[in-house]
């Protein structure tokens, strides 16, 4: 009779398993929009069901319902949304994206590629969209929707959307860090730094660590403060970090566990590299670089890519080149008032150059090609989505591009 009360998630399941809890994951995975026909035990349509939900979620895609998948199945609800369409008779893709709102890339068919026929299921997913406000961080009337606004105070953000909190205060040096994590009660202090800002902002839906650099030899003790924040915040608040070049992956000698990241923390997020030198602002490369050094320990499904959508001038005539942020209308105008020369980088990249006061002066705008490529890619990956970094500054165009390769997804916050 014991076999009788076993429920999904009470054992791992494989191939040629029956008994209800075999049942429920059958729901679970039509549900999903998985196609099993009858199939009443965990056979073949089953195991290639369950493979193709790992390989979505970035998990190992061995065919076996074991603990990860349980763990992200068993949430309340999952945190990237599976959309599934079934073709009808006499459907055209341009006619079924325009019912969902998106378009045919949401589907991976740019440019009309493939045909389709009656019963075939095309699959598309909603994204988080997050946004940094810059000045008042403020809304316009009619904004497009977003997932979230990540602000330093809450008393910065908008009413509209959920918050999350980066508080700039504790954005610290290398050297700073390294002092805050050296014993446990200096890291418990530094832990109840953290959640006071959080308990002080209670409009907030969690904390952003606002770390990108962490020594080599603060590794282990960087985890131990993830696991005093993850247990110190309320089971409704998330915890972000950001890894990447300046948080080094573990080896011999020291590092973070990238791993152990990905179980403590709910969004791990990878900042493009801003250019140091006069050039393109967004490049696919570095993004797939990034995104190398960490998918092998990191769940796609919770990773964010932080992209700037601001415009960049350059003035060139002094020592090294100044940079300046400029919003794209801004540079449009200003590069019309000069009498800006459009040229062409080592790249292809399109650019302005115009003289003022002896010193030469270069606008870099965001391509919105490369933005394209970029979302193509965290559709392929099935990534958790984007963060604009740069929101009131942007080219309204790229609201377009976002909308054409997916639905925004409102904010969902439920614990493994």
């Amino acid at each position: 009779m014991w076999r009788l009360k076993r429920r999904l998630g009470s054992r791992t399941l494989r191939f040629g398993d029956r008994g209800p809890d075999v049942r429920e994951l059958h729901a679970f995975l039509r549900l999903q929009g998985y196609d099993l026909g009858d199939e009443d035990h965990y056979g073949y349509l089953t195991k290639d069901a369950v493979q193709q939900f790992q390989r979505e979620h970035g998990l190992a895609a061995d065919g076996i319902a074991g603990r990860r998948f349980f763990a992200l199945a068993l949430k309340e609800e999952l945190p990237i949304r599976r959309r599934v369409h079934v073709v009808q008779p006499q459907e055209k893709l341009e006619e079924i994206a325009s019912c969902y709102g998106v378009g045919p890339e949401a589907f991976g068919r740019s440019g009309g590629r493939g045909s389709l026929y009656p019963g075939q299921r095309l699959v598309f997913f909603d994204r988080e969209v997050w946004g940094i406000c810059r000045g008042e961080g403020t809304l316009e009337q009619g904004a497009p929707t977003l997932t979230g606004v990540i602000v330093s105070a809450v008393s910065s953000a908008p009413a509209e959307v959920p918050c999350l909190l980066r508080p700039k205060e504790f954005a610290w040096d290398v050297v700073r860090i390294h002092s805050a994590l050296k014993t446990p009660r200096r890291r418990k202090a530094a832990a109840k730094l953290f959640l006071g800002a959080v308990e002080q902002a209670r409009g907030s839906c969690g904390l952003f660590l606002p770390w990108s650099e962490v020594a080599q030899l603060d590794g282990v003790r960087y985890i131990k403060l993830l696991s005093r924040l993850r247990r110190a915040l309320d089971p409704g608040k998330m915890l972000w970090v950001e890894l990447g070049p300046g948080v080094p992956p573990w080896r011999i000698w020291g590092g973070v566990d990238y791993s152990q990241v990905n179980d403590l923390v709910d969004r791990v997020v990878l900042r493009l590299p801003r250019p140091a030198q006069p050039g393109p602002i967004l490049a696919i490369d570095p993004v797939r670089e990034l995104l190398r050094s960490v998918r092998q320990e990191v769940h796609s499904w919770k990773i964010l890519l932080d992209v700037p959508v601001y415009a960049v001038e350059w003035e060139l005539g002094g020592e090294s080149p100044r940079p300046s942020e400029l919003s794209y209308q801004a540079a449009r105008a200003r590069a019309l008032r000069r009498g800006a020369r459009l040229k062409t980088g080592e790249g292809g990249e399109p650019f302005y150059s115009y003289h003022s006061r002896g010193a030469r002066h270069e606008i870099h705008l965001p391509q919105l090609g490369v933005l394209a490529e970029i979302c193509t890619l965290i559709n392929r990956l099935n990534l958790a989505g984007i963060i604009l970094d740069g929101l009131g500054l942007e080219d309204s165009r790229i609201w377009e591009v976002l909308r054409s390769h997916f639905r925004t997804a409102a904010l969902n916050i439920s614990q493994e």
